[in-house]
């Protein structure tokens, strides 16, 4: 079919035939001078707006977007200043909110926190007080996790794949293996051999 300009070619190179979306733009350079600052600080409060976060991601999100080390500098002290940005807060917060789950042990929790920037220290503080608040109780939230997943050995014991693929389950989650052990168990990190 030849295409003329009165015929819409919207569809042409969509996969499904449906409309093509636009491509994202490229973000502009970020501004220069004071509206650099001003920028930055907006950029951060719609990062916040969104969720709570550490300082050390907010900085990587004004890197990622092109803006100087001191006006990135700048930015993060004035939201600290105002209150916005807490990492100890963020860190007692986010502890809480992953612990009261049940999914995850304090190791992963612990873990976390670091990956998202907040110092060993701190991350270990604030886990302290939110396991303490919480009153986490790693035994119980594994056997929970566990019931389910339907792998919690009952009247009947779990077979070599199941015990197996329990104790991934709870080693990924942080749980500890003696706890695995107990819950599952001796042996139950011993690789299934064999089963008919």
């Amino acid at each position: 079919m030849a295409s003329d300009d009165s015929q819409d070619d919207s569809r042409e190179g969509s996969p499904d035939g449906g409309p093509r979306r636009p491509r994202a733009k490229r973000a502009p350079p970020p501004p220069s001078g004071p509206e650099a600052l001003q920028a930055a600080q907006d950029a951060c409060l719609r990062l916040l707006r969104a969720r709570a976060r550490s300082t050390r991601e907010l900085a990587l999100a004004l890197e990622r977007r092109g803006f100087s080390e001191a006006t990135r500098d700048e930015a993060l002290e004035r939201l600290r200043g105002w209150g916005y940005l807490d990492d100890a807060r963020f860190a007692r917060e986010r502890a809480g909110a992953l612990l009261s789950r049940g999914r995850l042990a304090p190791a992963a929790v612990l873990q976390r926190l670091e990956a998202q920037g907040v110092e060993g220290a701190a991350a270990r503080a604030a886990l302290g007080e939110a396991s303490a608040e919480a009153g986490f109780d790693a035994r119980s939230a594994a056997r929970a996790l566990l019931q389910k997943r339907r792998l919690l050995p009952g009247a009947a014991p779990l077979g070599p794949r199941d015990r197996a693929r329990a104790a991934r389950l709870l080693l990924g989650r942080g749980y500890s293996e003696d706890l695995v052990n107990e819950l599952l168990g001796a042996g139950a990190l011993d690789p299934p051999g064999g089963e008919d």
